[in-house]
């Protein structure tokens, strides 16, 4: 009787590791967000420490698939790679639409980042800061750190304080 106790516990122990195993490693499958955006979220239940290529690229042959019955192809709006750590799961989450097929890859255009000076006290406006100010922003667009819309939004903002 005792030892068909300990080996009902581990049938219950190896099932229980099992499933969470299973379950783990599952995808959401393919989630309408919008009316014409996607979301695909996938755990990685592979050991180790880090980001899975593995568990990346199925996500991606998920999405593709998806779209792919559409005879339309995947669009990345936005991926999200969690690496896995002791004790926490990896994961995989892409967000997409399905475009017609033969468009041309754009590149990721990232905003530049805004530098805020919360220190900052103006003693008050004088010609001389308006046009020390408004020369700084000129070398930040000479110099590629901002482009001309940026330069132009920042130069109205110099303009209006004075």
């Amino acid at each position: 009787m005792y030892k068909q106790g300990i080996k009902m516990t581990k049938a219950i122990i190896i099932s229980v590791i099992t499933f969470f195993i299973v379950s783990g490693c599952s995808s959401t499958g393919v989630i309408p967000m919008s009316q014409d955006s996607y979301f695909i979220g996938k755990k990685d239940g592979s050991p180790g420490i880090g980001i899975s290529l593995s568990n990346k690229a199925e996500v991606y042959q998920e999405a593709n698939a998806f779209c792919n019955k559409k005879r339309l192809e995947v669009f990345t709006l936005r991926e999200t790679v969690t690496p896995s750590a002791p004790g926490r799961l990896g994961s995989t989450e892409l967000h997409f639409k399905c475009i017609k097929p033969g468009g041309t890859a754009q590149p990721l255009v990232k905003d530049a980042d805004k530098v805020v000076n919360v220190n900052y006290k103006p003693k008050g406006p004088t010609t001389k800061d308006m046009y020390t100010e408004l020369k700084k922003l000129k070398e930040l667009k000479d110099s590629g750190i901002i482009n001309q819309n940026e330069f132009d939004v920042e130069k109205k903002k110099i303009l209006s304080r004075y």
